[in-house]
């Protein structure tokens, strides 16, 4: 299995995996900017021309950290007068009034001792100042363990679908010269380096793309073949979407992988 593809189009790399069930098999691939069919807007596109990396998942989950803040929890007399407010309403500031009735003239300080007295026990805490508004998303993190394991061929059941992962985790080519050197050679000379491969990922039901690899830990140790190949290897993977995901299109989207150009599975 690991020698063929599973899309009839690019080499597939990962294990033989016998009867397990397709749905809890990921499908990664390299994807590429398109034109959609009406040439006016631009859609990510599977790229055929690389292949493609398969692999069950065990621990899987995507995080979506949305950012709320109440901006107006804060407004008030709190602000700058928080002692103050503080002992309005523990009943402190009507002690204080009572101390000093005695050093007035009678009933100089009734109308203020009435008002103290009706603030014990209130707030200024409302619904509008504790009110969350919404600030913004980061990208969707996606962690995931992929499992390789060879039957027949080390090699090509273990190695080169980690190495392929790895491959498009790392910038495509970093420049060796500095940004003045670059310079002299015109603006691409200041951008000669390339950022690592965008990629997608089908997994079950769901179809991720574009996303990024954020974190890729290599196993070094672990059974190794009589050439020193890893037999059996588990990676964690640290994923993340491109961008930040809306409801309408993008999670409603990510269910119908008809609608991805070039995937077929």
């Amino acid at each position: 299995m690991a020698d063929r593809s599973r899309n009839g189009v690019v080499p597939a790399l990962g294990s033989d995996w016998g009867g397990l069930s397709p749905h809890l098999i990921a499908t990664f691939f390299a994807v590429k900017k398109g034109v959609s069919d009406n040439k006016r807007t631009i859609r990510w596109e599977r790229d055929l021309d690389q292949p493609e990396v398969f692999a069950p998942l065990t621990d899987g989950n995507a995080e979506t950290t949305l950012n709320w803040q109440s901006p107006f929890e804060n407004v008030g007399p709190d602000q700058k007068f928080s002692s103050f407010s503080a002992l309005v309403q523990a009943g402190g500031f009507t002690s204080l009034i009572a101390s000093l009735q005695a050093l007035m003239p009678k009933g100089s300080l009734d109308g203020v001792a009435k008002i103290a007295k009706d603030l014990e026990g209130r707030s200024n805490f409302t619904k509008l100042n504790s009110t969350q508004v919404f600030t913004g998303m980061a990208p969707i993190k996606i962690s995931v363990t992929a499992h390789f394991r060879a039957m027949k061929d080390a090699k090509a059941e273990v190695r080169d679908p980690m190495d392929q992962l790895v491959a498009w985790a790392l910038p495509k080519s970093i420049a060796q010269d500095g940004v003045a050197v670059q310079a002299l050679g015109g603006s691409s000379g200041v951008f000669a380096s390339e950022v690592p491969q965008i990629i997608g990922m089908k997994y079950a039901d769901m179809l991720w793309a574009p996303i990024v690899i954020e974190s890729i830990p290599y196993p070094l140790t672990g059974p190794r073949d009589r050439n020193g190949t890893l037999t059996h290897s588990a990676m964690p993977l640290q994923l993340a979407t491109l961008t930040g995901l809306d409801n309408k299109t993008d999670w409603a989207g990510m269910r119908a992988s008809r609608n991805f150009a070039n995937y077929r599975h």
